[in-house]
């Protein structure tokens, strides 16, 4: 999210839905790198509060090493 240096209520509302679909076909959105004033305006609105701390990442890389061990130890 490096690139988005802005997000308005329309954005955040849009990534809440974005998440209840993807949780409906067992899939995970995450966040990798927002930037401060994004990031800030995710804190504010709550919506980081769904995503939880396995939603938010640095890197992409930790995102996908992260997930792949999920993935590894579900059966």
């Amino acid at each position: 999210m490096t690139a988005v240096t802005a997000i308005d209520t329309s954005g955040l509302e849009t990534l809440g839905e974005l998440r209840k679909m993807l949780e409906k076909r067992s899939l995970q959105l995450v966040l990798v790198n927002p930037v401060g004033n994004v990031m800030e305006k995710l804190h504010m609105s709550k919506i980081l509060d769904t995503f939880g701390f396995k939603g938010l990442y640095l890197t992409v890389g930790e995102a996908v090493a992260d997930i792949s061990k999920s993935e590894k130890a579900q059966p």
